[in-house]
């Protein structure tokens, strides 16, 4: 029995690693999971059109060929969205080279205030070439249906009034279909690494 458990004690560090290396994904028994959920197989998402900050529309499959990387937010809130939209900027600095098959586009769930160049003002705040989008109430909410996003006005009375949002980020890739969602205030650095391994197909 005291040889059996010898044995035991022995295997257990080996064992261990073999789990971790199974649930980590990375093929080193001693990395950690990086966060976010990848789709493997990808979800397939519907196409949309909605206003850009140009005010003119644009689709999903107007940006086809790139990843793009999608947040649902408005510019009113104070805290999440504009520390969002600082990481993106972040992001794209990470990628490098890479940030020009890139797009980073906010799509907007208050309607009624982010006009075209409400938004323009704001998205180009943080970077030239971020994508705002925007559009009416009913078109915007079958639009973060596709993607599992909750959003919701809280005390409409007042004109200041706040949006309650999922602060998620999407990432779609060049073909159109969800690869990767990340959690509020993932690294950057993690965001840019897992977008390079999408684009090269080593996801």
């Amino acid at each position: 029995m005291a040889a059996a458990r010898l044995v035991l004690v022995a295997l257990l560090p080996i064992l261990l690693a073999a789990c971790g290396s199974l649930t980590s994904g990375q093929g080193s028994p001693t990395a950690t999971p990086l966060p976010g959920t990848v789709y493997d197989p990808p979800l397939q998402v519907s196409n949309f059109t909605l206003t850009s900050d140009t005010g003119q529309p644009l689709s999903l499959s107007d940006l086809r060929g790139k990843a793009v990387v999608l947040f649902f937010g408005y510019t009113h809130c104070t805290d999440v969205c504009p520390t969002t939209m600082a990481d993106f900027k972040r992001v794209k600095v990470a990628l490098g080279d890479d940030a020009a098959r890139v797009a980073f586009v906010f799509i907007s769930v208050d309607g009624a205030r982010d006009t075209p160049d409400v938004l323009a003002a704001y998205v180009h705040a943080f970077d030239l070439q971020f994508i705002g989008l925007t559009g009416d109430g009913a078109t915007v909410s079958a639009v973060a249906k596709d993607y599992g996003v909750f959003f919701q006005r809280v005390d409409t009375s007042s004109p200041d009034y706040e949006v309650e949002h999922t602060s998620t980020t999407f990432v779609v890739d060049p073909e159109g279909r969800l690869r990767i969602v990340f959690p509020y205030q993932t690294d950057p650095a993690i965001i840019a690494q897992r977008i390079q391994a999408l684009l090269r197909g080593t996801l």
